[in-house]
């Protein structure tokens, strides 16, 4: 069962595209939580809990990632191992959300446990509102209305 106000957190390098996650997911899901983290490494120490995220009433365990695979240092694979790797008390779902249209990027993101494989659409921010809404309804409600999600 979700908290009443579910937290989503977004690894991605790109803060152009975080900003566009955070708000499409926002307007898809009325006060969802989103938090971002700026690459892998941050991405893994959020999910772990080390400093600075330690205090998890101000960084709450996401109830969903998503994961943008190309990042430098540690990328969304490497993460994705890790995440796969723990027991964690709750599972989550992980949702990989990149540019890669490569079909090994698909392949190798589900064997390593994605529960979902989106691509980032080309053709403008509105196509990608439009994937962050349904992997927000998918992954944590349903949709009531146009680009709007209900909690399950």
């Amino acid at each position: 069962m979700f908290a009443p106000d579910p937290t989503l957190l977004v690894v991605e390098d790109a803060s152009d595209h975080a900003a566009l996650i955070r708000v499409a997911a926002r307007r898809a899901f009325p006060g969802l939580d989103v938090r971002v983290a700026g690459d892998g490494r941050e991405g893994i120490a959020y999910l772990e809990g080390t400093p600075p995220f330690q205090d998890r009433r101000s960084h709450p365990f996401p109830d969903l990632v998503i994961l943008d695979l190309i990042m430098p240092v540690v990328d969304g694979y490497e993460v994705l191992e890790h995440i796969r790797g723990r027991h964690w008390r709750e599972p989550f779902p992980v949702v990989v959300l990149t540019g890669s249209p490569d079909a090994d990027a698909r392949d190798r993101s589900l064997a390593l446990g994605a529960d979902a494989f989106y691509e980032k659409p080309a053709n403008g921010l509105e196509a990608l509102g439009a994937v962050v809404a349904e992997i927000v309804g998918t992954w944590l409600g349903q949709h009531v209305g146009p680009g709007i999600v209900q909690v399950r």
